[in-house]
């Protein structure tokens, strides 16, 4: 009787004409990034850039994400979802035309701009369309079971055709799958209804952040749970280098997870639609955070993959559960405001944390999974400490 009402419920939302074409058009243009998103660096060293231009290149981007990340979430509640999604495909087109003429300068620029500036429009677009759909967790599902797949798609032919080189002709497609993602969204998307002014969103962003404790208390755990991946390139380096898993199998490996995330999320959906509450992010955070203690203890490999495997089923129930959470947190007008102020925090204490596990891994890689693992759990005694004062009644 469970499984029926699951399928009959994941069929509804399935076949809903408008989560349809906004993941269809999400998927088109995740599989046009996706052949480059791994690849960028290695192209920008056929270009005979340095490596340590690289580098710079990669901190502007990340300095540029937190200095944009706020306003540009106020233009997005401005505008609306719909304008921000068609906005950031079609400004995709010219810029990876300019990416494909293979000349450093005109790369580097052109990388700069998509990386910070069309992505984050993107991605606060995205997120305001889903929380703002009747059921965030199930709109996350349908999304990700459609751009999880394009994106494995994506990764291995992107990987299969730079083998070879790199050739104008990869970024001409690429510019008209954003091109044809752009013209998807703007035909077939409704417009935004609840859009705000720019001063207004602003204003009110911040002053729910400090008036709302759900809210702040929501940011701080999001903050201090940030670290708990295993795709995060500490891990990459310690089963390569440290374990010496060949890079081919680690491919498989986040490639499997890919696939998996194209599914779990959209069961989850259906089966956590009403169990999404601090109380049980509490225990989907502590989960994480065991794994994290556990997988330096082990060099096996056959126990680290089911390790990773644990995590990537409990990732998925947590992207569900903190889809649905936000949405209850958040408000509908200003929703791009408040999702950028989230991300702003977390991209910022991201930059302290990656320096930290960066030097913990030097002196033994235990020291950063146990670090990662200690902030999960301090996330869990914060949601405890919560429910004992009363703010999550």
């Amino acid at each position: 009787m469970i499984l029926k009402q699951t399928l009959k419920e994941i069929y509804y939302v399935v076949t809903d004409k408008i989560l349809f074409y906004f993941s269809l058009s999400m998927g088109i243009s995740t599989f046009a990034y996706s052949m480059l998103t791994y690849y960028f660096p290695i192209v920008m060293t056929d270009l005979d850039i340095s490596t340590f231009t690289i580098g710079i290149i990669y901190s502007i981007i990340s300095f540029l994400y937190v200095v944009l990340n706020i306003p540009l979430g106020a233009i997005v509640d401005k505008i609306g979802s719909k304008n921000a999604v068609t906005l950031s495909a079609l400004m995709s087109v010219p810029l990876f035309l300019l990416m494909g003429t293979l000349n450093p300068l005109l790369f580097i620029i052109s990388l700069v701009i998509f990386e910070s500036v069309v992505r984050i429009i993107n991605s606060l677009g995205v997120h305001r369309f889903m929380l703002n759909y009747t059921n965030a967790g199930k709109a996350f599902g349908v999304f990700s079971l459609i751009t999880s797949i394009f994106a494995a798609i994506g990764i291995m032919l992107g990987g299969y055709l730079l083998q070879h080189s790199v050739s104008t002709l990869l970024f001409v497609i690429i510019a008209v799958l954003f091109g044809t993602s752009g013209i998807i969204r703007f035909l077939k998307l409704p417009k935004d209804e609840n859009k705000s002014e720019v001063k207004r969103s602003l204003r009110l962003g911040f002053k729910y952040l400090k008036d709302d404790k759900k809210l702040l208390l929501y940011l701080l755990v999001s903050i201090l749970s940030s670290g708990l991946s295993l795709e995060t390139f500490y891990v990459t380096i310690y089963f390569v280098k440290d374990l010496l898993i060949p890079l081919t199998l680690v491919g498989v490996l986040y490639s499997s997870y890919a696939l998996i995330m194209a599914f779990l999320p959209l069961l989850f959906s259906v089966i956590l639609s009403k169990r999404s509450n601090f109380k049980n992010l509490s225990i989907l955070i502590l989960s994480d955070s065991v794994i994290f203690f556990l997988v330096p203890l082990f060099t096996n490999v056959y126990v680290l993959f089911v390790l990773f495997y644990a995590w990537t089923v409990i990732v998925a129930m947590e992207s569900v559960v903190g889809y649905n959470i936000a949405q209850s947190v958040t408000e509908p007008e200003i929703r791009g405001t408040q999702v950028a102020l989230i991300s702003t925090f977390v991209s910022t204490f991201s930059v302290f944390y990656n320096a930290m596990v960066g030097l913990l891994f030097q002196i033994a890689p235990l020291f950063s999974f146990w670090f990662t693992g200690f902030l999960g759990m301090l996330a869990v005694i914060t949601l405890k400490f919560a429910e004992f004062i009363g703010v999550l009644k």
